[in-house]
Order: C-alpha cells, then structure tokens, then sequence
C-alpha cells in the first residue's frame, strides 16, 4: 500500500479515517478505508466521485482513491459537534451556516445532494466551516443506490419527505442547514426523543419551539428565518442555497429599540398611529406652555 497508517481519527458507517503519510510524496492525509463488513463499495466509490466533483473551501478535497480507501485533505480542527457542546455565540452560528450553504450551493450546483449533514461531517478550521463526509451523497446522474420508503441518514437531520420515503430535492439539504442552525444557538436540535421512531416522529408533526423562547437576545429576524427553513413543506422553505443566503444576510443581529442615546440625544420610536384628536390638542397645550416660558427666561 502507498500510504503508512498513523493513526485513528474517527469511525463511520463504511469504515474507519486514519492520519496516514503518501509514501512516495511525504504527504500527509485523511485516509478513509472501507471496512467491507458494514461498509457497500458502490456507496463508497460514489462517495469517491462526489468529492471530485467538488472545488470549493468549503468541501473537503480529495487527493486520490483505489479499491477500498479515499485519500483525502488532512484537516486540523475540532467537528461541529465537539464545538455544539455548548451553545454557540449567535455570530458565530451565522457565519457557520453561511460557510455551508455555500458549499451546498457549489454542491447542488454539480449535481450533488450531501443528505447527511450533521455536526459530525462539519470540520471547523482556519478557512472555515467545511463538510468533510459525502457518505450518503446522491449523484444526479448515479443509480439510486437505496429502496424507495427507506430513509437513510440521522434522523435529527432528515427533512420530512426524506422520512417518509416521498420524493426529495436539494432543499433537504437546506433543512439540514436550518437544523444545524437552531441546534448551535439553542443547544439541541429541534426535535429530540428517546428512540429513533420517537425522534421521526415529532419531526414530523410537531412544530419547532421559537428559538426566543429559549435563549435570551434573539432577533425576531433569526426566528424567521430559522422557522422558515424547518418548513414541513418544502415548497414553504428557500428554494435554493443562493437564496438562503441571502435571506440569512438580511438577518438583523439586534433589535429596533425604543429608546438609546445617539450623540447624547434619546431617541424615542414613535408609533406610526394617527394621533387622535385629543392627543393633538394635549400636545399642542404642552408646547404652548413650553414656549410661553421661554419667553419669560
């Protein structure tokens, strides 16, 4: 084999990833090796082909692969999981969804569906956010590899149509986006349970908490936004990654609020009522008043 195996990274469903050195070049890699018990070598190949595919910083990048093993770019940072042990700042978690929709935007625009993001396939490293696993990704132009009715991914992250074995589109992945988004600012995903069945099931009919009603200081912008990608109807969530984005850009991170101080001058936000008619002769009296003792002063 070309490459010495150094050690173990992580484990997945097809096999395991080790730090490993080329021989030849002196370079190192994430090497991922097929463990042919649990793992298909046709989803493994194809897995191969997607990222080839793909040329963007926020795609991991494949240097080589044979029969049995992917080498790829070796990338040093904590998983979006070890990060979400914790809630994460609010710009933060924008920013991070920002970085993976336009990796899914470079994606979809290849004829790649991802259908497996989730904190652990997210790395975060100097460049930013980058998806590192395609496992399950589905190629527009491959044979479809998994049963009609079967939904195959983590359920926390599956968009509805997706469990329930109905028809699917790069949108699936944008609910993803919107899942991985309420989970960094509120600390859980939006729908939890003790079984797979159970967690399935509330995604399916139950409607997500407002993130403001758990976690202090959240725009009522974000909230939409958030609401809108966890839409049960595809046709009612961002059509595309470039629209996301942009709709995410437009996210305000504060408040109008209804009094502040600019240049030591209080700004009041007045009402955009009619005043009625008593309001107006009350102010019109005050103001009277105010100029009358001026003029004595």
């Amino acid at each position: 084999m070309r490459y010495e195996l150094l050690s173990l990274i992580g484990e997945g469903g097809m096999g395991k990833v080790y730090r490993a050195r080329h021989r030849g070049l002196d370079k190192l890699v994430a090497l991922k090796v097929i463990d042919p018990r649990v793992g298909s070598a046709e989803r493994f190949v194809r897995e191969a082909h997607a990222i080839a595919r793909l040329d963007h910083p926020g795609c991991v990048r494949i240097f080589d692969h044979a029969a049995g093993y992917i080498a790829m770019e070796l990338l040093e940072g904590p998983t979006l999981a070890s990060a979400m042990e914790a809630q994460l700042p609010i710009d933060q978690a924008i920013s991070i969804a920002r970085d993976l929709l336009a990796a899914l935007a470079h994606a979809h625009a290849h004829g790649v569906l991802h259908r497996d993001l989730k904190p652990a396939n997210v790395m975060l490293v100097k460049r930013g956010a980058v998806i590192i696993d395609f496992g399950l990704a589905w190629l527009h132009d491959s044979a479809k590899l998994t049963r009609e009715g079967m939904a195959f991914g983590t359920p926390s992250y599956l968009a509805p149509e997706r469990l329930r074995g109905d028809a699917y589109d790069a949108r699936s992945d944008l609910y993803a986006v919107g899942v991985l988004l309420y989970e960094m600012i509120a600390g859980e995903p939006p729908f939890t349970g003790e079984t797979r069945d159970e967690i399935m099931r509330n995604a399916l009919e139950r409607r997500p908490r407002s993130l403001r009603a758990l976690r202090a200081g959240i725009p009522s912008s974000l909230d939409d936004f958030v609401l809108r990608a966890l839409a049960k109807d595809p046709g009612h969530r961002f059509a595309t990654a470039e629209q996301m984005q942009a709709a995410l850009a437009t996210v305000h991170l504060t408040e109008p609020s209804t009094s502040g101080s600019t240049n030591g001058s209080t700004m009041i936000e007045l009402s955009l009522e009619q005043p009625s008619l008593w309001s107006r002769l009350l102010a019109w009296a005050r103001f009277g008043r105010w100029r009358w003792r001026h003029r004595l002063t």
